[in-house]
């Protein structure tokens, strides 16, 4: 939550210089219109006052699509592994005795989850948008979620080598990450005889990862499948140095979206709307362009729409 009020207070900083721009400018050419005769004929274009920024703040939720969760499954071919940790011997042995296992703790490549995928996450960001005129418009926005990602491994306590029920427990395993989507977007307005009007919006989407966590979890303890220690082996009770380890990177790709304008006020608003990413993101081994999508709720400032002064 500490994210969300910091995008607030920033936007809030940000608005201020542009609003003030703005009023001057609606300002002056009330001064303009004034100062011409009743009888004067002006032309169509010149009635016309275009509010050219808007701000707003974005509300929403994020269904990332399940293509790079993989990386957080555990396998062998990741670099953050479940060997990784059942290669140490004291590790190994805490989860053997953990498991109540007198002999051995086997995991094998199919006891992996296949399946990984993100839950549903809530999505919160900034928006600005300039206004060519009443139907075009420019529009950048920044957009802030975190990615869970969660399923189980399987581990065999003491299989044997005869017929018998095998002793089988399920571990859980957790991926969580950071995003950051900017979007660079063009933005065409379908107005309606009402002052409702539908939009679409396209362009550029950037993207930046980071990986928070990587684990197992055995009896509720955590062992984390990132390598913090390096070339170092993890010994209990020794001083080691522990590295940050930075794991993700910038994807990039295109995004659509369309959605409704609602004018509440003169100066405030609401876009109701969706939006659909096709990118990759920079997890290692999964940078292949997945679509995802999501929907979202617009708060925004500084008259929603473009309009005549005469209205």
């Amino acid at each position: 939550m500490k994210i969300i009020k910091y995008l607030l207070v920033f936007f809030l900083l940000s608005i201020i210089p542009f609003y003030n721009l703005t009023a001057q400018d609606k300002t002056e050419h009330g001064k303009k219109s004034e100062s011409k005769s009743g009888k004067e004929e002006v032309d169509e274009k010149e009635k016309e006052h275009v509010v050219h920024w808007n701000f707003g703040i974005n509300i929403g939720g994020y269904y990332a699509n399940k293509y790079p969760a993989e990386f957080y499954n555990g396998a062998a071919y990741n670099i953050n592994n479940v060997n990784y940790v059942m290669s140490n011997y004291y590790w190994y042995h805490d989860i053997k005795n953990a498991l109540g296992a007198s002999d051995t703790v086997v995991v094998t490549a199919d006891d992996y989850p296949m399946n990984m995928h993100y839950k549903f996450a809530l999505m919160g960001g900034l928006f600005i948008r300039y206004n060519f005129n009443f139907n075009w418009g420019l529009c950048v926005d920044v957009n802030y979620t975190q990615l869970k990602a969660e399923d189980a491994v399987t581990f065999e306590v003491d299989p044997q080598s005869y017929l018998t029920y095998p002793d089988i427990r399920y571990i859980p395993i957790r991926g969580l990450e950071q995003r950051v989507h900017l979007n660079l977007m063009l933005q065409r307005n379908f107005r309606l005889p009402s002052r409702i009007y539908f939009y679409v919006q396209g362009g550029l989407n950037l993207n930046y990862v980071r990986v928070l966590q990587s684990s197992i979890y055995v009896e509720d303890r955590e062992y984390n499948l990132i390598n913090i220690y390096g070339s170092q082996y993890y010994v209990p009770g020794l001083s080691l140095q522990e590295y940050t380890v930075i794991q993700g990177g910038v994807g990039y790709g295109f995004m659509v979206a369309g959605g409704a304008g609602v004018p509440l006020t003169d100066i405030f608003g609401i876009e109701p709307g969706v939006f659909f990413n096709y990118n990759n993101v920079n997890l290692e081994g999964y940078n292949q362009f997945k679509p995802s999508f999501g929907i979202y709720l617009r708060l925004l400032f500084g008259n929603i729409l473009a309009r005549s002064d005469d209205e």
